[in-house]
């Protein structure tokens, strides 16, 4: 890169910087909020609620980067708008096209190192951070964790390892100790379902162990005694945007192996994988908001079109998740969906801006 192409990308992501910066302490203060809400569950207290929400900020960040790229890119840009640097760089021959090139140098900086703090350090800590609200909430009798959600009712340790949208279990393992804390029984259940308050257990293959000794016996249903409430599991449970690529690939692989609907997860693993267009695309948008505009822009009129285009995206794109779910829409159009309508817009904003000039 040359010498005005770092100085302009340097400009972007300071910026940006301060944009991500700036959205994380809002939502930050929204989310400790919500947080200290459960503040008088006993074995939770504010200070838990803060761990939390500092644990689950890498996550945070990662939401936010197209927002904060596109808040990012409109401040830098419009900087130099109003400092006449672009009047200048345009008078000594740099063509628009060498300014848009100087921008994505930062969107491809952007990229990598969003890639990497949401598979390396996001989505670990935000599934410890879950795990460890789980456990407190729970008063120590429930683990939320990659494998599932784990739950202990008196001598039993229970793994749950999915939960379909009607509200029955996945993959379920309940483990069964002695006095002496020995196992002395371990059951595995396809599935397991509801029916009023009675539970029932599918396709069980349980082992029974005495003497040193274990049989084994296979059975269709068995009647399961549990306390497990479907709503409080799905409170504890991880979201598909707590998981890494390569977890949801594999919950995706194993809810097709159980032929139950994975769209949520398929939704979540394709935004991952798209989070670099994402960013790119928003930091495109930025340059006919700010540079096309011909004039000098206010600091005020920067930050307000950035942020109201910024998070617009975030809620339309998550509008559209919604809408794609319960539609059953293919997780790439859905996935793919706004950011193909945020680079059209991108593209229609630099041909008027093109027009006007």
């Amino acid at each position: 890169m040359s010498i005005l192409d770092r100085y302009v990308a340097g400009e972007v992501l300071r910026h940006f910087a301060y944009a991500l910066v700036a959205l994380l302490v809002i939502f930050s203060v929204i989310n400790l909020t919500e947080e200290l809400r459960l503040a008088d569950t006993p074995g939770y207290g504010p200070g838990q609620a803060l761990r939390f929400v500092l644990w689950t900020l890498p996550s945070e960040a990662y939401a936010l980067l197209p927002a904060a790229a596109l808040l990012g890119t409109a401040l830098g840009l419009g900087s130099l708008v109003g400092n006449r640097e672009v009047v200048a760089l345009q008078a000594a021959g740099v063509s628009r096209v060498r300014l848009v090139g100087a921008v994505l140098g930062a969107a491809v900086v952007l990229a990598v190192l969003g890639a990497g703090l949401g598979e390396f350090v996001a989505a670990p800590l935000s599934q410890r951070a879950r795990g460890q609200r789980a456990l407190a909430l729970s008063g120590g009798r429930t683990l939320s964790a990659a494998s599932g959600l784990w739950l202990r009712e008196g001598s039993q340790f229970i793994n749950v390892g999915l939960i379909y949208p009607n509200g029955a279990l996945g993959d379920v393992y309940v483990f069964d100790f002695d006095s002496g804390r020995n196992l002395r029984r371990y059951v595995h259940a396809g599935a397991a379902s509801q029916t009023g308050e009675q539970w029932q257990l599918e396709d069980v293959r349980e082992h029974v162990l005495a003497d040193g000794e274990g049989t084994t016996r296979y059975a269709a249903t068995v009647p399961w005694a549990t306390t497990i409430d479907v709503r409080r599991v799905r409170t504890l449970w991880l979201q598909p945007e707590d998981l890494g690529v390569g977890d949801l690939y594999r919950t995706i692989r194993s809810l097709r192996d159980h032929r139950q609907n994975p769209v949520s997860y398929e939704v979540a693993f394709w935004r991952r994988i798209s989070a670099p267009l994402q960013i790119g695309v928003m930091v495109l948008l930025a340059v006919p908001i700010i540079v096309g505009s011909g004039q000098t822009v206010r600091v005020g009129e920067r930050i307000a079109i950035g942020a109201l285009v910024g998070l617009g995206f975030q809620f339309f794109q998550q509008m559209v998740t919604n809408v794609g779910v319960v539609s059953g829409l293919p997780a790439l159009v859905t996935a793919l969906t706004p950011v193909t309508v945020a680079a059209a817009l991108a593209g229609i904003l630099y041909r008027w801006s093109v027009a006007w000039r």
